[in-house]
Parts: C-alpha cells; sequence; structure tokens
C-alpha cells in the first residue's frame, strides 16, 4: 500500500518502520485529482501513520480512522490541544481558546458562547443574506465566475470583519496574509505574514479596549475570567489571531467543495431548487463527505494508543478529512447522499466542538440557497480543471464556474 524506505530517513524507536508513510502528509494527499479519495487510500490499513513531515517539515503521526479520530478528539488528557502554533514567531502566547484544554478552555470558552450561539446567530441573518447576494450580483449576469476569488473566499471573510469589527477595506490585505500563513512552502515567507498579521492585531487589540466596535470585541475587553479578572492582553490577542484564521480559511474551503461538488451533480441541484426545505441536511452531509480540517494535537505524556506508542511532545494530527470517507463508518462513503443523517467529525467533537459551528451551517445554507434560486444548470467551464491544496486545511484555490439564468 505504501512505500517505505526506512534507510533513507531517521525513524524514532517507537515508531513501527510499517506505519511509515515516507512522503509528506500534503504531498501524500494530492495523488491523483481528488485529495478525499487520495488520503482515503490510508483506510486499507491500520489507521495510524508516522511521517517524517506532518506539516512544513515537522516529523509527527496522523490517525485517519473515524472511531479513532473521534476518541482522541474526547481524550484531551492525553492529546492535549497545547500545540504553541505561534511559537515560531517567539510568541509565549496560546491561540485562545483553542490550544488550552479543560478546564482553562472552558472558562475562555464560556466568555465567546454567547456571541456564537444560535440565537445570536438568527441576528445575523439579514446581513449574512445581504453579503452573499451583493457579491453574486457583481458576476451574475456575465454568465461565469472564479468561484473562489470572486466569491469563496469574500463572502465568509466580509462576515468575519462585521463579527469582528475589523475594517473591511483591509479585506484584500487580509487575505494575501492569510494565503501566505497557510499555504506559503517559503518558511520565511510564512513567517512574515504571520508577523504582519500580528502586527495588525496588536494595534487592532490596543484600538479595541479603548473602543470595542463589535459585540465580539466589547464580550472579550468586557469579560471577567471566571468572574474574577480581565482578560489579559495576551489572552485577548490569542483570540483576535485564532479568529483571524477561522474566519478567513475553514468557511471559504468548505464552500470551494461544495461548488464543485454541486457542479458535477446536476439532479441534487435540481432536487435542492425544488425542495429548498431539504438544503439543511444537505450542509450535513457535505460536511460529513468533506471535513477539510487536520487539527494538530501534541502528546501529553507516554502513553498507548490502540497499540501505538505515543512519546510526550509528538505531534498527531486528527486527519478528518479520512475519517469523513471511512467505511468502517459509512456505506459507500464518497458518495453524497443527502438522507444518509450520519453524525461526522467536520467540526470535531468533545469541548473542542467548533465554536463557530452554527455560524459556518448558517452560511453554506445561504450560499447554496441563493445560488440555485438564481441558476440552474450550474457547472464547471468546460476545459478548465479546478485547482486544491492539502496539508493542515483541503482547500479549492480555482474554480470556474458557468450557468443558466433562472
Amino acid at each position: 500500500m505504501t512505500s517505505v524506505i526506512a534507510d533513507q530517513i531517521e525513524i524514532p524507536a517507537n515508531v513501527p518502520k510499517e506505519l511509515v508513510i515516507n512522503q509528506s502528509y500534503e504531498a501524500y494527499a494530492m495523488a491523483g485529482n481528488d485529495p478525499f479519495k487520495a488520503i482515503a487510500r490510508l483506510h486499507q490499513g491500520p489507521g495510524i501513520y508516522w511521517t517524517p513531515n506532518i506539516g512544513f517539515g515537522e516529523p509527527g503521526w496522523f490517525i485517519t480512522r473515524n472511531d479513532y479520530v473521534r476518541e482522541a478528539f474526547t481524550h484531551w488528557q492525553d492529546f492535549s490541544s497545547d500545540y504553541r502554533a505561534l511559537e515560531v514567531l517567539g510568541i509565549p502566547w496560546k491561540l485562545n481558546p483553542i490550544e488550552f484544554d479543560p478546564p482553562e478552555h472552558t472558562a475562555y470558552r464560556n466568555i465567546l458562547n454567547p456571541i456564537f450561539s444560535p440565537a445570536s446567530v438568527v441576528k445575523m441573518d439579514e446581513a449574512v443574506k445581504a453579503a452573499c447576494f451583493d457579491l453574486i450580483a457583481k458576476f451574475e449576469d456575465r454568465g461565469s465566475c472564479e468561484f473562489i476569488s470572486e466569491f469563496g473566499e469574500v463572502f465568509p471573510a466580509q462576515i468575519f470583519l462585521d463579527v469582528i469589527g475589523m475594517p473591511k477595506e483591509q479585506l484584500a490585505q487580509f487575505l494575501v496574509w492569510e494565503r501566505s500563513m497557510l499555504r506559503e512552502s517559503d518558511p520565511q515567507k510564512r513567517v512574515g505574514s504571520m508577523m504582519a498579521i500580528l502586527q495588525f492585531i496588536k494595534a487592532f487589540v490596543a484600538e479595541q479596549k479603548q473602543n470595542p466596535t463589535s459585540d465580539l470585541m466589547s464580550a472579550m475587553v468586557g469579560a471577567k475570567l471566571n468572574g474574577e479578572r480581565p482578560l489579559t492582553d495576551e489572552e485577548i490577542l490569542g483570540m483576535c489571531y485564532l479568529f483571524y484564521i477561522g474566519g478567513l480559511d475553514t468557511v471559504y474551503s468548505m464552500l470551494g467543495w461544495i461548488f464543485r461538488h454541486l457542479a458535477n451533480d446536476l439532479p441534487l441541484q435540481d432536487r435542492l431548487r425544488a425542495n429548498p426545505e431539504d438544503i439543511p441536511k444537505a450542509v450535513e452531509e457535505f460536511l460529513r463527505c468533506y471535513g477539510v480540517a487536520s487539527p494538530t494535537r501534541r502528546a501529553r505524556q507516554d502513553f498507548e494508543f490502540h497499540g501505538i506508542q505515543f512519546k510526550a511532545g509528538d505531534v498527531i494530527k486528527l486527519c478528518t478529512p479520512a475519517a469523513s470517507r471511512d467505511p468502517l463508518a459509512y456505506d459507500d462513503p464518497d458518495t453524497v447522499n443527502i438522507d444518509r443523517g450520519a453524525r461526522y467529525l467536520a467540526f470535531a467533537t468533545g469541548p473542542h466542538m467548533c465554536l463557530g459551528m452554527h455560524l459556518a451551517r448558517r452560511e453554506m445554507r445561504v450560499v447554496i440557497e441563493a445560488f440555485l434560486s438564481k441558476f440552474k444548470n450550474i457547472r464547471m467551464i468546460a476545459g478548465e480543471e479546478y485547482q486544491y491544496h492539502t496539508g493542515g486545511i483541503f482547500g479549492v484555490d480555482k474554480l470556474m464556474l458557468t450557468w443558466d439564468r433562472i
């Protein structure tokens, strides 16, 4: 199944040689023209693997079986979220609350939960719809668009900027920084973008402490942790940096895969257009089939997991793109069946279940409904190939679409 060239790489003593993938996680997922099917090749094996390059040259493990990934999400005592993604910048503080484990994680999350509750998301509905239709209006008469750059990236970013209160006029610069930070192969360029983001966020937080421009920032600067003390500047910076990453990348990535699928599934388009009440369960099945994120954990201590000896400090990716297509968890896993009603891991599970999941679902529903209400026979432009990236987030980079007007 895999090519193991053990004498060319240094393998730690706790790594069985038969579990070594002598290829980066990112490159393995790039085989063929569908990263979900590429990574699902690993379901032929034991469900836990080691690579000398789990991401940006760092060795580590990745877990692919659905039940193993689900178990790791809930066993935070061993699979710690204290990864410290910003250490490369010499920053001691954490992305907040995602890099904290309970009970600290719970205390920080309690501050943010009201802003992202279902009731709060309903209040955002008109703004979300307005942003969606305003973007569509820019290209609907043209009869085609490059979906990612003209809509997919821009729409969730605009919603994020509204939620956090950042200036929309800097959106283009934010997207440049975000692409470089998450996808740049040159480590120096990546670090440079991360530093630029940090400097902007520092200035933004300083201003917000004097005059908050959103409910989210008001919640942060006015919070009392456990009812006892205000958040420190570092704690607020950690929250803002995390929202920057999540707000500009995850929903856009999902939208890319959803519309690539719809462009190749005209019967599903027709069903959802005729039965818009089915769109919510279609979103759930898209989330099942296209889990885009592979969250990172560190082994808190030495421990055994399904026969594997993890060592304290080991880097471990929880591979939801593979878990989404696990044949042990789902019948015919590569098929989108909106009547399936299956559980999924796109938003994780356990204490770190995604804070923004209600808003993300709502954004996806609004976009699908809006496109299907205006266009029929949405399809890829003949002769155009879609482009995508893998890594920590699987995302579409280019998707040329055309359609017929309703």
